[in-house]
């Protein structure tokens, strides 16, 4: 008896609550209005919240006309013209950035040994053009070719933090 009292007593506070809730919700007005496009007599556009036709009375219409755009546009009577880029001179004839110097001899890239650690190796040769495996116990340091190293990259495994392999691979051009 009890129980079923209970389960009255919440579908009855339930009850209240919809019924609290849903009859405003659906007596308010919807957020958004609508927007009418009309043409005017004289072939003006305008836009209005009441619907075009006879039934608009002057009064509802003050003639002005309010813009409406979602986009810009450039002012009337204004002539819309492409932009062309600027001329850009072939690729072989651009004028090249100067590298920049670089710390550590790149020439000594063939003396690297194992057991280095990185911080031996930044000093010696300079900081690498490629990492991977940063933070983990393995990690992968790749130096390109420069003046100093023609035509060699070099790759260094590193196992918590000491060189464990070396490798140099000479590139054709």
């Amino acid at each position: 008896m009890r129980a079923d009292l209970r389960a009255w007593g919440v579908l009855a506070a339930v009850g209240a609550m919809i019924t609290t809730f849903a009859i405003p919700i659906g007596v308010a007005e919807p957020a958004g209005a609508a927007i009418h496009k009309c043409a005017g007599t004289d072939g003006a556009t305008s836009y209005q919240d009441r619907p075009c036709g006879p039934s608009a009375t002057p009064a509802d219409f003050d003639g002005t006309i309010a813009p409406m755009s979602v986009l810009p546009s450039p002012p009337t009577g204004a002539t819309v013209g492409r932009r062309e880029a600027p001329a850009r001179a072939p690729r072989a004839e651009r004028a090249r950035r100067p590298e920049t110097q670089r710390p550590g001899n790149p020439a000594d890239r063939k003396h690297l040994r194992a057991g280095m650690s990185e911080g031996e190796v930044v000093a010696r040769i300079g900081p690498p053009d490629l990492t991977t495996g940063k933070g983990r116990r393995l990690a992968r340091w790749t130096w390109m070719p420069v003046p100093g190293d023609p035509d060699t990259i070099t790759v260094v495994l590193f196992d918590v933090g000491r060189i464990v392999e070396i490798e140099r691979t000479v590139v054709k051009r």
